[in-house]
Order: C-alpha cells, then structure tokens, then sequence
C-alpha cells in the first residue's frame, strides 16, 4: 500500500485530510450539540432524539463496509474520502431544508443520513497518511488527529454563531456548513483525480486472524470478551452523556440556546485537545489498566458530582475523560494481544463494542428519560436517566481487575 509521494504532495495530502478530519469531526458534533437541542426545544420528546442518535450510530457502522468498496470501484483513496465528504453535506443540507420548510421528517432523515457519511473518514484519513508517509506518518498522524480535535471543540460555537446570534433561531443557516464540507469535499476529488491518489490495495491473507492453537484461540476468546464487556458498558454511559449533553446543558441548567451556549458547550469539548496526550503520559506512568478503570470511575464520579452541583469545571473534567479514553484502551489491546491477533481485536472492540455502545447509549437514555417525564418532570428525568446509565461506567470501570496484567507495552497514540 504505500506509495510515498513527493514533498509537496504530502504536504497538500495532510493539509487535506486535516481539514477533512476537522470538517468531519465537527460534523459530528453538530447533531447532538446542535441539531438535537433544537429538535428538544421544539417539542421532540426524549425516546425520539435517543432514537434518531442511535439510527445514526447504527447505519455508520452498517455503511463501514461500503469505505473499502468505494475505494475500490472509485479507484482510490482520495476520490472515496470525497465521497464521504459529499454523503455529508447532502444529510446536513436534507436537515436545513427540513428546518426551513418545517419539515421535520425531512430533517430526521437528515441526521440518520449523516451516519454514512460519518463512516468514511477515519479510516480513509489514517490509511492516506501511512501510505504518504510511510515510517514518518507518526507526527502527520498526530496533527491531523489534533484538528479533528479542534473541529469537534469548535463546530458546536461556529453552529451557534449561525443560527442563534440573531434575535431569531435560524436552524436553517446549516446551510453554510454543508457548503464548507461540499467545498472541500470538491477539492479532494480533483486533487486526487488530476494530482495524486493512494489506490486500492489487497489486504495481506494472514494479516488479522486469531492463531491456530486452540488452547490459545480459547484464551484469546475469553479475553476479548471481557474486554468487549468493558468496553460495551463504557461506551453506553459514554455515548449516553454526550447525546444528551447539549439538551442537559439547556433544559437543566437553564441556558438557552444562544451563542453562549455554544461557547459553553465548546469549552467542555476543549477537554480532549488535552486530555489524551495527559492520559498517555499518566497510562506510561501508572499502566494501561490502572489509568483505563480510573478514567472510567472518574468521568462516572465528574459527572454525577455535575449533576448535583452544576459545575461546569467538574463537566469539563468529567468530558476530558469520556473523550479521551479510547485511544488507551487501543493502545492496551496492543498490549495483551500478539502481533497477529491485534487487527482482530480491535475490529471485534470498534465493530462491535463501541458501536454497540453508541447505538445503546443513545437509545437507553432516550427511553429511560421518556419513561421518568411523566413522574420527575422534563428536567428531572433527564438527571435521573443519566444517573441510572452511569451505573454501567462503574461497572465497567470494576471489571478491570479481571483483565490479566500486560506483558508488554505499546505508546498511546496522543490523538484518537
């Protein structure tokens, strides 16, 4: 797969897979940050948002197998990152439409829609990198992982600026962010049309599968799905928190959907620019297990402190470790499985784990909300829902003593 390109076109290929991945990022958070509260402001009740959410997180992880087909039938990897690019300025342009004509069915499409567009990037963004690159990807990875940082801090205030700092919400000004992702989208077709591309490569034969050894293979097998428990668990109060937290941020603590509720939102977002180069330094420090389950019980403890108290320090510490673990428990996947097996781990984590989480996350809050309206009140029912989906995150966080001590040590990659 790797075809080392010039300077120059290393150069534009990171400049574009930078701005791909703070465009995508930013995307992102454009649902649950601002697409999702306005949807709670206009009525929308709870089980219906957690749905949307959870759709959203499903057809990404159903869409994840057409990334390497389109690479294929397009040709490369340019063209199919273009494609996700364009996939996701028609769901977020769906969604402006939906706004302006009132529609709301339309704008529901629209945020299910963005979960294949959403499915592209990431694995095209890292896989143009290594293959540029080559042995020196190291650091390009590491400033293309911090705009994706930086898109997804800053897109919840760019969306806010849009449509809440007239006197009048004007939801349908999302408009501009799909033309910006269009824009760029554009861009990296023509570049890798006319310019340069990374085309299409076949995967090794034995590159990912799990060893013969049966007494091996049964080891392995435990331990993965312990871990895809944790994981699992982790993942559902995780995703639980951070679909609901711009309409917590709304309804509980009272402040209206304005820029500086962008502002807010934003800040507590920023958290993850410097959680995961600190958690990588605390995980070389004090172990890849130990900073797993800390982080674990620690964003569960923030968190609860936060809805008690409404402190947005203790928020902001409480998102630092929500956002930041994933590249640790990566990193401890590297540690406990052989070479052979890691690639095999790790889709069974991402393909099944985390998406699982994300999908029940969204989805369990939602009803679990829905279900409290009616006794606690809109506000109430959103604090006792996440209060009941933090109990998994100390489960998981517990379950770490089973998970066997590894024998050896991988870095932490500083940007998921």
């Amino acid at each position: 797969m790797i075809q080392e390109g010039k300077g120059k076109d290393r150069a534009t290929i990171l400049a574009l897979t930078s701005i791909g991945h703070f465009i995508n990022d930013g995307n992102m958070w454009l649902i649950p940050g601002i697409i999702l509260p306005i949807l709670s402001e206009m009525g929308i009740n709870y089980a219906v948002i957690g749905l949307l959410s959870a759709l959203y997180a499903a057809l990404s992880a159903l869409a994840s197998p057409l990334v390497p087909l389109s690479i294929k039938w397009l040709g490369g990897h340019m063209k199919a990152m273009a494609l996700g690019m364009f996939l996701w300025a028609f769901a977020i342009g769906l969604t402006s439409i939906g706004f302006l004509t009132h529609d709301l069915p339309l704008v529901y499409v629209g945020v299910v829609l963005a979960g294949v567009g959403a499915a592209y990037y990431h694995p095209i963004g890292s896989a143009l990198l290594s293959a540029t690159y080559g042995g020196a990807a190291g650091s390009a990875l590491g400033i293309n992982g911090a705009f994706g940082s930086l898109g997804r801090t800053l897109y919840p205030l760019i969306g806010s600026l849009l449509i809440f700092a007239g006197s009048v919400s004007a939801a349908y000004n999302l408009w501009v962010l799909a033309l910006a992702t269009f824009i760029i989208g554009l861009s990296v077709l023509l570049y890798g049309a006319y310019r340069f591309d990374v085309h299409a490569y076949r995967k090794s034969v034995s590159g990912g599968d799990p060893p013969s050894s049966s007494m091996t293979l049964k080891a392995s097998i435990m331990l993965i799905i312990l871990l895809f428990i944790i994981t699992l668990l982790r993942n559902t109060a995780g995703q639980g928190i951070q679909t609901f937290l711009g309409i917590y941020i709304n309804k509980v603590l009272g402040i209206k959907l304005s820029v500086t509720y962008g502002e807010i939102l934003s800040m507590l977002l920023a958290s993850a620019i410097i959680g995961q180069p600190i958690l990588g330094w605390l995980s070389d420090k004090f172990g890849r297990r130990f900073m797993s389950s800390f982080s674990t019980f620690a964003f569960a403890v923030l968190f609860i402190v936060f809805i008690y108290t409404g402190n947005l320090i203790a928020a902001f510490f409480a998102m630092l470790f929500v956002l930041s673990n994933f590249p640790l428990i990566m990193a401890v996947l590297g540690d406990l499985f052989p070479r052979e097996q890691v690639s095999w781990a790790t889709s069974i984590i991402w393909n099944g784990a985390v998406t699982g989480g994300n999908v029940l996350g969204s989805l369990v809050t939602g009803l679990l909300a829905q279900y409290y309206k009616p006794i606690y009140g809109d506000v109430g029912a959103l604090e006792h829902a996440l209060l009941i989906v933090l109990i998994l995150a100390f489960i998981s966080g517990a379950l770490w003593v089973a998970v066997p001590k590894p024998p050896k040590k991988s870095r932490v990659p500083l940007f998921g």
